[in-house]
C-alpha cells in the first residue's frame, strides 16, 4: 500500500480556487471515487501560498500510473491543466481510523471546503 502526495504550485496560474472547489464537488469526487486501485483521495489547498493538491492512498503502484497522475483512465484531468509540480510516492507504514472508526472516515466524503457551502 502506498501514499501518493501530489501538489500543484499555482503562483503562475490564473486558476481560481472557487473553480477548483466547484470542480471537485460537481465532478471530480464522483469520478475519482471509481479509480481502480485507489482506496482514498483527499484534496488540500493553501490559497495564500497558491498551492493545490491531493493525497492518495493506493493499493499498488502497478494499478496507479505515476506518469499519468492526475489523469483518470479516460484521460481526463482537472481544470489546472498541467502536470503536478511535485509527486511523492511513499510506503504506507500504518493506518488507523480515529475514535469514530470507519464511520468517521466515510463521513469525510461530505467534509471540506469543496463539499460545503463555506468553500463555494
Amino acid at each position: 500500500m502506498y501514499v501518493v502526495i501530489v501538489a500543484f504550485d499555482l503562483k503562475k496560474s490564473d486558476i481560481d480556487f472557487a473553480e477548483l472547489r466547484a470542480w471537485v464537488a460537481a465532478w471530480a469526487a464522483d469520478h475519482y471515487s471509481r479509480l481502480q486501485g485507489m482506496r482514498a483521495k483527499a484534496w488540500f489547498s493553501d490559497e495564500r501560498k497558491r498551492l493545490w493538491g491531493a493525497v492518495y492512498l493506493v493499493e499498488s503502484m502497478s494499478s496507479f500510473d505515476r506518469d499519468k497522475i492526475p489523469l483518470l483512465p479516460n484521460g481526463a484531468t482537472g481544470p489546472v491543466g498541467t502536470r503536478p509540480t511535485s509527486i511523492m510516492v511513499l510506503d504506507l507504514e500504518a493506518f488507523v481510523p480515529g475514535p469514530d472508526g470507519m464511520a468517521g472516515i466515510e463521513a469525510l466524503a461530505l467534509e471540506g471546503l469543496s463539499m460545503t457551502d463555506a468553500g463555494r
